[in-house]
């Protein structure tokens, strides 16, 4: 009563003043991080393109300044740049290392050239780049893009030394199945994730991915065809005794053709089978709630129906995993008065506290300061929220449940055979390994194949490891520039512009959630966070809108629109430019229109499909 004249009258103290201050508030939060994308977009460009400054130096430059931009202690942001730097070298530090020398040894001791000859001899010269999209397409389901590029990027190299032309078409093409595949189709964590936060089957996901990516990856091969006659490029060395032109090696002493594909499909087979096995357990789901797993079910019901609101329990009634009538079954105010449920309210309920266990913000450290956490707890909680797998988020919730209801709730049992064959092949499913081992095989078929010496050997991988550690360079530098454009809280200003909208129930969802994608992946560089946020977001407003389709086609446009804009500030693009040996301004003429291409094809082909098979 007291302070209600000082906001129903004019002043400073108003109601409208306040109000009007609050929306200056909000949008002076969206305002500042799009002016410092375009500060990070200007001085990139400015000093790649403008001042022909290095590539390193300008991305690292670059992020100093969004970083400094961001606001706090100075000392505390270079150190920032720092972090991101080293986190970015050591995610990809290794595989490109391995990449390298692979690459060099199939080079020189002809594993390439026999791959090569073989596939032509099956596809013709003529056809040789479908092969290449082929096999990236494929490859890339269960292999990152990044580590399917770099096995391929020979075989490209190899069969351009053969032809003398056509050497970007067989690098677009290799991008262009790869890309697709990445995007689209699961077991890859981005449309993973995706069609976890739409609800949408995995198998089905599978289907309408490929269903969408394959003749997307066709409109890409021709459009790689098109510009490779617009814009032809010769083949670069890659280092200083890269001279493009590898001695010839006689028939007889060309490896066999099992030998020298072993280096490609031994880390496809090895990440592949790790990858199957953990998809695998993954589907088991052991953390999802079932009715006998609660000891009192009618005790645990009036304990959330009780909950203060600022309480983990009350937190976990509110979640926004749940729909509003989910959300009344665990407050109680669906059951009534009755002190107990019946058989059907007990379904419910255990379905709505399985629904909870998918909530992205249950633990905040203040509300269960006075819970005792276990170390599987805290473990799981040291993970990346963003990127954490909805059977993993499941897992870490159901621990939390435990640890805060120990008496209502028996503990989950994790480790079941699916499970532990998952474990023992993560280790030799890693990356890392998989392609260490590759070059392994590599360096010994050189070794036989060219009867060189130890230290000859040791002066061939020194070399490719020169090259290498450029690309590791500046691809993380491109990492830290990302990293601090995530710092700047670019994402949820991006959040905040689409947060209204619906987009109606029909075409409209799937051009927001195209778009949403799309200028994420643009501000921020990484498609999987991009798909990510938007999924999330189109996950929200379905809650209010029911589409005239399958969400199925709301997750294969939102996949589409993470491969739209990719610029200096995505691995991809240095990943493309330095392994195939061309400049900045070449991959902005050819690998960014070339996921513009095949993002706007899959909305396309989305859109043809949620109308002619809506599957509602």
């Amino acid at each position: 009563m007291f302070i209600s004249p000082f906001l129903t009258s004019p002043g400073p103290f108003s109601a409208q003043t306040l109000l009007a201050q609050a929306d200056t508030v909000s949008q002076v939060a969206v305002a500042w991080p799009m002016f410092t994308l375009a500060v990070g977009i200007v001085s990139v460009l400015g000093m790649i393109i403008g001042l022909r400054m290095n590539a390193f130096l300008a991305l690292i430059i670059s992020a100093i300044i969004i970083s400094l931009m961001v606001g706090g202690d100075p000392s505390a942001r270079l150190d920032a740049v720092v972090s991101a730097f080293g986190s970015s070298a050591g995610g990809i530090g290794i595989v490109i290392a391995m990449a390298a020398i692979i690459g060099k040894c199939m080079l020189d001791n002809g594993s390439a050239d026999r791959i090569v000859r073989w596939a032509v001899g099956i596809t013709g010269e003529g056809k040789a780049s479908l092969g290449l999209m082929g096999s990236g397409f494929l490859l890339a389901i269960p292999v990152f893009f990044d580590t399917v590029f770099y096995l391929l990027v020979p075989l490209a190299r190899s069969l351009h030394r053969q032809t003398q032309k056509n050497y970007l078409r067989y690098l677009m093409a290799i991008a262009t199945g790869g890309a697709i595949t990445h995007t689209l189709v699961p077991p890859t964590p981005g449309p993973l994730l995706v069609s976890a936060n739409l609800g949408v089957d995995v198998g089905l996901m599978i289907i309408v991915g490929i269903l969408v990516a394959a003749p997307s990856a066709v409109v890409g091969l021709a459009f790689s065809v098109y510009l490779d006659r617009r814009m032809p490029i010769e083949m670069r060395p890659l280092g200083p005794s890269d001279t493009g032109k590898a001695q010839a090696i006689d028939d007889d002493r060309m490896p066999s053709l099992s030998v020298a594909m072993l280096p490609v499909v031994l880390p496809v087979l090895l990440i592949g089978a790790g990858t199957l096995a953990m998809t695998r357990a993954d589907r088991e789901d052991r953390a999802r709630i079932v009715a006998s797993d609660l000891t009192d079910i009618d005790t645990l019901a009036r304990r959330l129906s009780s909950a203060d609101a600022d309480s983990p329990e009350g937190r976990l009634v509110t979640s926004k995993a749940l729909t509003q009538q989910q959300r009344e079954i665990l407050s109680g105010s669906a059951l009534g008065n009755a002190p107990t449920m019946d058989d059907s309210q007990r379904e419910q309920f255990v379905a709505a506290l399985d629904r909870a266990l998918l909530e992205r913000k249950w633990y905040d450290a203040q509300v269960w300061e006075n819970v005792t956490l276990s170390p599987l707890s805290q473990s799981l909680l040291k993970k990346d929220q963003l990127r954490i797998k909805p059977v993993e988020r499941r897992r870490m919730n159901r621990s939390l449940m435990e640890d805060l209801m120990p008496e209502m709730i028996a503990k989950h049992q994790w480790d079941s055979p699916a499970r532990k064959l998952a474990d023992d092949l993560a280790f030799w499913s890693n990356p890392n390994l998989a392609l260490l081992l590759a070059a392994i095989v590599a360096m010994v078929t050189l070794v036989w194949v060219k009867r060189m010496s130890l230290q000859q050997l040791a002066i061939d991988v020194e070399e490719a490891l020169m090259s290498g550690g450029v690309i590791i360079l500046i691809t993380a530098a491109g990492g830290a520039f990302g990293a601090m454009l995530t710092a700047a809280q670019i994402g949820p200003a991006i959040e905040s512009m689409f947060a209204q909208a619906s987009g109606g129930a029909g075409i409209g969802l799937l051009l927001l959630g195209f778009l949403i994608s799309a200028v994420l992946k643009i501000a921020q560089g990484s498609s999987t966070v991009a798909m990510i946020v938007a999924s999330s977001m189109m996950g929200a407003i379905l809650t209010a809108t029911t589409p005239t389709f399958n969400p199925v086609y709301i997750a294969t446009a939102v996949g589409s629109g993470s491969l739209i804009g990719s610029w200096m500030n995505d691995s991809g693009f240095w990943v493309f430019a330095k392994m195939g040996g061309l400049t900045e301004a070449e991959s902005l003429r050819s690998w960014t229109p070339l996921l513009l291409v095949l993002g706007v094809s899959g909305l396309l082909f989305t859109i043809v499909l949620s109308q002619v098979w809506p599957m509602n």
